[in-house]
């Protein structure tokens, strides 16, 4: 057939570029109907949904009849795309492909629309949709023929990863099932990834499109006067791109130098001033006791160490380069940093180095992380940024966060008027895991609330973020957080596609669920709970005596308010555990049990708020040092007493269905949390009279 002689056939033969016999294509596929509910069906194995498709029939034929071929002088994420197709069949079947009946054709698409000599129909549609280098379009050739093509390496690898999700359940030894589907899809947002997530992201790229994950630098210790190098794993950058994953590596946060020597090197670095220390937060309570001294950033020599590190950097090939600014609030006192300000001269020295990079690699780009809880002179900041300098922030919920009904809203008036003029901004706050902030420890505890993360991303998106991403890359995160981490890649590809339920049917149907409707049906009570109970203020209201300090001072108790913040009622803590027991008789039948264990912990904690509830609203009443207010009291700490034992239980029997001990430490301090709660609790109400 026209053009298939001079296609390339890859994987195994990639290597050595041989040339196989042509396409006979002279017997047909046997194409029969796919309904609406066999579509639907057969969708659900997609995450994300693609914004346009449809599959109105399959070919049905042995896998030994097909061929996967690739066009002549492909890039290597065609190559790639076509390669991990191949290694789908292998796995299923034993071999690859090599047959004449069916041919999946995989490439970008020539100047005249032709991929191995066919015309492909509908390439146009994907120069106006967003992100085009990433939009891709799936289209049948006739019945003995499919084409995955884009306007660039990333669409059609893209294109393959759908195919592929499609292929893996209906393939077999014997046989497969080729969706003759027509698709035109593209991403919302630019980049979708995971925080120090490492191969995770580049694991999972496969199956939900995510692009974006940290690489590691391994900053050397830096020695006066002598070159200093940064060590990069180019070997797992290669394989992400080979996924279309942009792994990135970073300059860490200037107050962590010490730990490379820094001011052992350079004494006239150390930042000056009891303001230049960045102190510790509760995020690293568990690491080195020295102090997080902000540098003396007014100094050149700091500009210089930098560019010596992102100039091994750009050596290696990586493209681009995260660029830390002192985490906390902190300011060297010297006069030149006084008058000018942390931050922004942090900022000066990082886009000093990177113009003196610039000078070799013309085409090296670096992102500003203007973390975490300060706003100090951010607005020059970004007022200051060369063209082509991104601006990242992260932990800025706290902050950013507006009281709104139903949901509460989050602006940062400075990211999202740069994000609304064109400027490149992120965020890293996507709540995948349950408390959605990085300062707090105690945040390993179970969560799966598709509302929540829908309404970030549509949040972000709305305002023109160009990354979205979310914090939780630590050991078992594909499980703890894996329901969330997909949420995050659905709504983040295309956001007006599925709706929550129908995104836990299709989880459901990939996670191998018995039952994926009814996961649907759960996912649809517990996300909009979940959401209630983790948004309140948790882990904060017990990690941080929050909760034991308001009975201490015989504060009242404000329902909607604080902890509270989504029980509008003392009667709403009733509904929501109506809703979890309904929910529980549902996971209760799954063989997978992880759902249950999640609805108990989630309903403990909602009786641990109640309880609290009700000895602060005893603690702060007229009678509370009587008799009857007394016996009020005694009774409350009883059910908080039986609360927090019911809560660690809970907190422990799901993690040990994960796995056995040792557990992350942050597992152990949600414990300890609740602990510290109810026995901080018990002994102020204890020592009567309580304070009113």
């Amino acid at each position: 057939m026209p053009g298939t002689m001079r296609c390339i056939v890859v994987g195994i033969f990639a290597l050595s570029g041989l040339l196989l016999p042509g396409f006979s294509g002279s017997a047909k596929a046997a194409v029969t109907a796919v309904s609406k509910d066999q579509e639907r069906a057969w969708l659900n194995h997609l995450i994300p949904l693609p914004h346009e498709i449809a599959i109105p029939g399959k070919a049905v034929l042995p896998c030994s009849d097909i061929r996967i071929t690739v066009r002549p002088g492909a890039g290597e994420l065609e190559n790639s795309a076509a390669s991990e197709l191949q290694n789908m069949f292998k796995s299923k079947t034993g071999s690859v492909p090599d047959g004449k009946v069916f041919e999946i054709l995989v490439g970008i698409a020539d100047g005249g629309g032709k991929l191995c000599g066919r015309a492909i129909d509908g390439l146009d549609a994907l120069k106006d949709k967003p992100n085009k280098d990433q939009a891709y379009v799936i289209k049948p050739l006739g019945d003995n023929a499919l084409a995955l093509t884009g306007l660039g390496g990333r669409g059609v690898y893209y294109a393959a990863v759908t195919l592929r999700s499609l292929l893996e359940p209906v393939t077999s030894p014997g046989k497969t099932e080729i969706p003759m589907a027509t698709a035109t899809d593209w991403p919302d947002v630019e980049e979708r990834g995971v925080w120090n997530s490492g191969a995770m992201v580049i694991e999972m790229a496969p199956s939900n499109k995510l692009n974006f994950s940290r690489a590691y630098s391994k900053l050397q210790k830096i020695r006066r006067d002598a070159p200093n190098h940064a060590a990069i794993d180019t070997n797992e950058i290669a394989q992400a791109r080979l996924r279309a994953v942009h792994h990135m590596p970073d300059i860490v946060h200037l107050n962590f130098l010490h730990r490379l020597d820094l001011f052992e090197a350079y004494p006239e670095l150390k930042g000056r001033g009891a303001r230049a220390d960045a102190g510790q937060y509760h995020a690293h309570k568990g690491g080195d006791n020295v102090e997080h001294r902000a540098p003396c950033a007014s100094n050149p020599a700091l500009a210089r160490i930098l560019a010596e590190w992102m100039m091994d950097i750009a050596a290696a090939g990586v493209p681009e380069c995260g660029c830390w600014l002192t985490e906390r609030p902190a300011q060297c006192e010297c006069a030149p940093c006084m008058a000018a300000g942390q931050f922004v001269l942090e900022a000066r020295a990082f886009e000093a180095a990177w113009k003196e990079v610039r000078k070799k690699y013309p085409d090296f780009v670096i992102r500003l992380f203007i973390s975490t809880v300060t706003e100090e002179k951010y607005d020059q900041v970004i007022r200051e940024l060369p063209d082509g300098v991104k601006i990242d922030r992260a932990c800025a919920l706290t902050r950013a966060r507006r009281r709104h009904e139903p949901r509460d809203i989050f602006v940062n008036e400075v990211m999202d008027a740069f994000a609304a003029k064109g400027g490149w901004a992120a965020t890293w706050d996507a709540p995948i895991s349950s408390n959605g902030k990085v300062e707090t420890p105690e945040f390993k505890t179970p969560h799966c609330s598709a509302e929540r993360i829908r309404d970030f991303v549509a949040q972000m998106a709305g305002r023109k973020y160009s990354g979205i991403y979310g914090m939780r890359g630590f050991s078992n995160a594909e499980r703890i957080n894996g329901f969330n981490i997909n949420a995050l890649a659905e709504w983040s590809w295309n956001l007006n596609g599925r709706s929550e339920r129908e995104f836990a049917v299709a989880w459901a149907t990939r996670e191998g669920f018995e039952a994926p409707e009814k996961v649907g049906d759960w996912a649809a009570l517990m996300g909009p709970v979940e959401w209630d109970v983790y948004d309140s203020g948790f882990p904060e209201c017990y990690a941080w005596g929050e909760a034991a300090d308001m009975v201490k001072t015989g504060a009242k108790p404000m329902p909607g308010q604080g902890m509270f913040r989504y029980y509008a009622t003392p009667e709403s803590f009733d509904a929501k555990l109506a809703a979890c027991d309904k929910a529980l008789a549902m996971a209760a039948s799954f063989k997978n049990q992880d759902l249950a264990n999640e609805t108990r912990v989630v309903r403990s904690y909602i009786l641990l708020a109640k309880a609290v509830f009700q000895v602060a609203d005893a603690a702060s009443a007229p009678d509370a040092a009587k008799p009857e207010g007394r016996k009020r009291l005694a009774a409350g700490v009883d059910a908080l007493k039986q609360a927090g034992a019911g809560n660690v239980l809970a907190l422990k029997a799901w993690r040990t269905a994960i796995g056995p001990e040792p557990w992350h430490h942050r597992v152990h301090a949600a414990i300890n949390a609740t602990g510290n709660t109810v026995s901080n609790i018990a002994e102020a109400v204890a020592g009567a009279p309580v304070k009113k």
